[in-house]
């Protein structure tokens, strides 16, 4: 996010073109009255800015009189330049598991084809992701539906822009316990949980409600090693707790274990929030003008679907950075 300060004419001019970037050519751009209504200025600083973007050759617009202005053309390189973007970021999990590694393809080969410079960052914990968020460390974050319905409510700057329709966030939920035939936590037991980890935080805290449990807080990935080192006596992960499973998490199946497969019990978790857990969302900063367009423009396709489901089905190999 770029927050180099500028006087008002300049503002609003970046803000004119953030929100031609995601607009298609034959569309009608807002009135000057629209403009100086959202942005607080006046009409004089409205069209200065639009005369300036077309000087630059960033747009090139039609006038039609009571009908309105249409956009017949645009430079998306020019812009972004006029838009004071000089590059995206985003943030989403390290890709461990197919789906995650999937995603992160998806993401990366759409967002080649956007003007700017794009960078990803994978950081594990989405309390993590939307706090770097709330301080303009990136442009977007990828969090589940319910991790940014919870980030919403607590923090009004943070927007769901829009879901990525068709995507998988990850595999259910699964509970494990080191304890063949046992089909609920009790007391007595440790559980291994990460605290940033919002969606696994919560239902971790679901299964464990009304048992006097010991919380050993840790990093999502160390979770799955405290249990199969007996470390931990349950946990609640993604997907299949399996050597054959394609997790990189899983790898330390390769390491020397003390908890057998044999001695383990996978109990579904199901919750009223179980489609909202596997549903992957956008999430931006509302201060961030006009960022959800853009976004839109490059993500809220098929792309990112069809490119996930040619990695999770081996038809693809991952590509990301």
């Amino acid at each position: 996010m770029d927050k180099t300060p500028y006087k008002k004419d300049w503002l609003v001019g970046t803000r004119i073109a953030r929100g031609l970037i995601g607009a298609r050519p034959g569309m009608k751009i807002p009135t000057i009255r629209e403009y100086t209504n959202l942005f607080g200025c006046s009409r004089g600083i409205v069209q200065n800015a639009i005369d300036g973007l077309e000087e630059a050759g960033a747009v090139s617009l039609d006038r039609r009189g009571k009908s309105g202005t249409y956009l017949i053309a645009k430079d998306e390189k020019k812009l972004f330049g006029n838009a004071g973007l000089h590059f995206i970021t985003g943030s989403m999990p390290a890709p461990l598991s197919i789906h995650h590694a999937g995603l992160a393809t998806g993401i990366c080969q759409a967002m080649n084809k956007c003007a700017a410079p794009f960078t990803f960052a994978f950081v594990q914990g989405s309390k993590n992701r939307a706090e770097a968020l709330l301080r303009g460390v990136y442009d977007f974050v990828v969090v589940t539906q319910s991790a940014a319905e919870e980030y919403q409510s607590r923090f009004p700057e943070l927007a769901l822009a829009f879901p990525l329709e068709g995507c998988v966030y990850s595999l259910p939920y699964t509970l494990y316990i080191n304890r063949p035939g046992v089909g609920e936590v009790r007391d007595g037991m440790r559980v291994a949980a990460d605290p940033t980890s919002t969606d696994q935080w919560e239902l971790t805290q679901l299964v464990c409600r009304g048992k006097d449990v010991r919380v050993l807080e840790m990093p999502y990935i160390s979770c799955n090693f405290a249990f199969l080192s007996g470390e931990a006596d349950c946990v609640v992960m993604q997907g299949e707790l399996s050597a054959r499973q394609p997790n990189l998490s899983n790898l330390f199946f390769a390491l020397e274990r003390r908890v057998s497969l044999a001695d383990v019990s996978a109990i579904p978790i199901e919750c009223e929030k179980t489609e909202k857990l596997r549903q992957p969302v956008i999430l931006v900063n509302r201060k961030n003008y006009g960022m959800d367009g853009i976004l839109r423009s490059y993500l809220s396709g098929n792309l990112v679907s069809y490119i996930q489901n040619l990695v999770v089905e081996f038809k693809m190999a991952p590509q990301f950075y």
